[in-house]
């Protein structure tokens, strides 16, 4: 009997809005507005609607950047006032180090550039690892977060289907770049 491919545990869930990015083929694209409608196990491919032009795509996670709503600004020393509003990330600067988070706009009308560290993930959003000096075979594998653990200031995250880790903000990224 066939076996039952299993979507990962650490994948991208549908209705996940994504922008495009690192297209080769179709650069044009780069830049788009999609929402995630499945994954394609047998492929490894996100099968996305394009927001633009209606259209289906079956992609690797390298081209998508997770729009991640209901993040929240964390840990600032210089605009303590912006702590614990809540906001979207809207893209990652991996040379920068730098997500780009739009706040409500009464705050602010351009988004800002806030540090991992200074950003706390919804639980259940998909993370690459990164920076781990103790276990860096781990980096760049994706893992999901399942919450965040305020006393030791880190997240519980899954990063096998049986094993949960504990890690600080500025080694996971909503982002594959």
């Amino acid at each position: 009997p066939k076996q039952e491919l299993k979507t990962p545990f650490n994948c991208l869930e549908p209705n996940t809005r994504v922008r495009l990015q690192n297209l080769q083929k179709a650069p044009e694209k780069n830049g788009d507005m999609c929402v995630i409608e499945s994954y394609d196990v047998k492929n490894s491919r996100y099968v996305v609607k394009n927001l633009e032009d209606q259209k289906q795509y079956k992609l690797k996670i390298n081209n998508l950047q997770q729009i991640v709503p209901g993040a929240k600004v964390y840990g600032l020393e210089s605009n303590k006032d912006l702590n614990g509003t809540k906001g979207t990330i809207i893209g990652y600067v991996a040379n920068k180090g730098r997500y780009w988070f739009r706040l409500p706009r009464h705050i602010s009308k351009k988004p800002r550039a806030l540090k991992p560290a200074n950003v706390l993930l919804p639980d259940n959003t998909v993370v690459r690892i990164i920076g781990l000096t103790k276990a860096p075979q781990m980096n760049g594998k994706y893992a999901k977060i399942i919450s965040f653990d305020k006393e030791e200031e880190r997240y519980v995250v899954q990063i096998t289907e049986s094993k949960r880790s504990k890690l600080k903000l500025e080694n996971v990224v909503a982002s594959c770049n």
